[in-house]
């Protein structure tokens, strides 16, 4: 009997979450009620509320569970243990973009245009600065370790939101390739722009 509650548990859990990410795209956060996300989810507002508090405990909740989504991902990188290069740089873009695929929906929610919601993007930024500096740990620098990491994480996430928000225009290898090479040789030289010094 145990095994069969949890079962409804997670159903009731994933409709809720699924009618949410729904209601994110159609409409936006503000505009979203609870009789809404019951309705699509098709529950009454008690079990909504056996499950979250509120709204804000719902958007949080489903925002952690995709940071540690991609914390997770992150680790998993071949060479995430090694020191940093162009090569680590473009796995962990293309692992990110990859694992994003499969929660699309969510990630066109939080990073899309109209309805985007403010704080996901800083927080996903945040662990690719960590991520980027475990990488530079002990590495002589010949300018701000601060003012690189805001740089790679800024260059890595605007990447990110434009991707989601031209629909998957490229692949994430494609993606990872031409961001490894931004990064490595300057946003000019890979454009092929010749700069005169």
């Amino acid at each position: 009997m145990n095994k069969k509650t949890d079962l409804r548990i997670i159903r009731s859990k994933n409709s809720i979450k699924k009618a949410f990410v729904e209601l994110l795209n159609e409409k936006g956060y503000e505009a979203i009620t609870i009789q809404d996300i019951a309705d699509k989810a098709m529950i009454n507002r008690n079990t909504f509320y056996l499950h979250y508090q509120n709204k804000p405990d719902l958007l949080n909740l489903c925002m952690d569970e995709l940071l540690e989504e991609v914390k997770n991902t992150l680790a998993l990188c071949p060479g995430s243990n090694r020191p940093l290069s162009a090569s680590k740089l473009e796995r962990i873009m293309q692992a990110v973009l990859e694992k994003m695929i499969g929660n699309l929906p969510f990630y066109k929610a939080m990073l899309g245009d109209e309805n985007r919601i403010h704080g996901f993007q800083s927080k996903m930024e945040e662990i690719i600065k960590n991520t980027v500096n475990k990488g530079l740990d002990n590495t002589p620098l010949d300018i701000s370790k601060e003012l690189l990491l805001q740089y790679v994480a800024s260059a890595f996430m605007g990447i990110v939101v434009w991707w989601v928000r031209n629909d998957l225009s490229y692949t994430p290898e494609e993606i990872a390739s031409q961001f490894g090479k931004i990064l490595t040789q300057g946003h000019f030289k890979a454009a092929g722009i010749a700069i005169d010094e």
